[in-house]
């Protein structure tokens, strides 16, 4: 079955910004978490977001994705364009590496690449941790038990008990490669494969490493302590260097990513760096012109009242939004005014008090209906 396509998975155009990107993931993310989602397809959707999310959130691996289909880049006999002038005179280097690599014309005339199996780095392994809005805002620590993949200690990542367990494969003498010559209209021709032997190792191991079990590398139990950075947001990435898959043939470890997923507020809304707060306000508190206290991320702020202020009066509180390396936002608070509970001989009194006064807050619409008699 194909690939589904990274894009349609986020539902993002090909031109998608890097923060179009981030937000898509961030929504979809929250949407299909094992939390709100119970029918069970949770893990999958959210293997199919992470793995779309890791490579068009990565540059280099969006930009092979973009134009050979693949974030590893292309494929053999894939960017072998005819452009000419350019790549088309690398033709014939092209066609004569692949002569070089399998086929040895009149018995070694020609260099040959060797098969032999070569370390290889571990693949990276994508988490997520759910954390609370205020604890994205300020940043948190946490400290948890991981698994590390290591080179066995005992056998030094060769997979022998002991170092006279280790000996040269017979069949290839160590070069991890054999060679058949066949005989064709074109000469003689000297094929080389990887030694099936030794796996392309060079190396045979008599008794395996008791302690890895000839696998080179072991597991371990390790308490690792990571932070959250002040100012995170959803589809931000926390790289922890060496907890990916173990790698092969005594290659090193890959990388753990912890992809993070903040909860939303109740009361507070995040845009960029800003953030955005409704507060109800009294009624006497702008009439009396009382000081108020705002909630922050960091604490309550006091703030005098007008008695100039209506309805959605935006007060801006310069320094109280997001506060990251690259910037500091602002608290935008929002003013709701509230009618508090009068009994009704509270509003009989106030009827009288205000009957002298006059506004012409609907002046505009009054004379609109008086046009229309």
């Amino acid at each position: 079955m194909p690939k589904k396509n990274y894009y349609d998975v986020l539902g993002v155009p090909k031109t998608a910004s890097e923060r179009e990107i981030k937000t898509a993931y961030r929504k979809l993310a929250m949407k299909y978490h094992p939390d709100k989602l119970k029918d069970g397809t949770s893990d999958q959707k959210m293997q199919e977001l992470n793995e779309a999310y890791e490579v068009l959130s990565d540059p280099t691996k969006k930009s092979n994705y973009d134009r050979f289909g693949s974030p590893d880049g292309p494929r053999p006999g894939q960017g072998f364009g005819m452009n000419f002038g350019g790549e088309m005179r690398d033709f014939s280097k092209f066609t004569q590496n692949i002569f070089d690599t399998v086929f040895n014309f009149g018995g070694g005339a020609s260099k040959q690449k060797s098969s032999k199996v070569e370390k290889a780095r571990g693949d990276d392994i994508y988490t997520e941790i759910v954390v609370d809005f205020i604890e994205a805002v300020k940043g948190k620590e946490f400290k948890e038990k991981l698994n590390k993949f290591e080179l066995c200690s005992r056998c030094k990542g060769t997979g022998a008990d002991n170092p006279s367990d280790v000996r040269t494969c017979n069949v290839c003498q160590g070069k991890g490669q054999k060679e058949t010559q066949t005989r064709s209209v074109l000469g003689y021709m000297k094929m080389v494969s990887t030694c099936d032997k030794c796996n392309g190792t060079g190396k045979l191991i008599g008794k395996t490493c008791r302690e890895c079990n000839g696998s080179l590398y072991t597991k371990k139990l390790k308490n690792v302590t990571f932070k959250i950075p002040e100012g995170s947001d959803s589809g931000d990435k926390i790289k922890i260097d060496g907890y990916g898959e173990k790698g092969r043939n005594g290659g090193e470890s890959g990388d753990l990513y912890i992809v993070i997923i903040v909860k939303e507020h109740k009361y507070f809304k995040r845009n960029g760096l800003d953030l955005f707060l409704e507060l109800p306000v009294s009624f006497l508190d702008i009439v009396k012109e009382n000081s108020v206290l705002v909630p922050t991320p960091y604490g309550f702020e006091r703030i005098k009242m007008k008695n100039t202020y209506q309805f959605g009066k935006v007060l801006n509180l310069t320094g109280k939004g997001i506060r990251t390396k690259k910037g500091t936002g602002n608290l935008k608070v929002a003013l709701q005014v509230v009618m508090p509970n009068f009994t009704s001989d509270q509003y009989n009194e106030m009827a009288k008090i205000l009957e002298p006064y006059e506004d012409n807050v609907n002046a505009e619409f009054s004379e609109l209906v008086k046009s229309e008699k």
